[in-house]
């Protein structure tokens, strides 16, 4: 039997990053990879930054908020 993990889990993962967009575009919401949750939040933070601004979304976002997904506490928060 192949059984295949994923490299994201939204229950598990240590920050979630909020991506709101302009008007008209869809909100989303990414987890980072699980084999990062033992980095610090920092440097998680700044990988999921730099992977965010090489995709599509880069240039519809207007704010970038990062969560501690555990507790659901805003760490920082980036207007675009």
């Amino acid at each position: 039997m192949n059984t295949t993990t994923s490299n994201f889990d939204k229950d598990k993962a240590a920050i979630k990053m909020v991506i709101l967009t302009k008007t008209g575009d869809t909100n989303a919401v990414w987890y980072n990879f699980l084999k990062h949750n033992s980095w610090s939040h920092g440097n998680i933070i700044n990988g999921m930054k730099r992977r965010f601004l090489n995709s599509r979304m880069a240039n519809s976002a207007q704010v970038l908020q990062f969560y501690n997904n555990q507790t659901d506490m805003l760490i920082e928060e980036h207007h675009q």
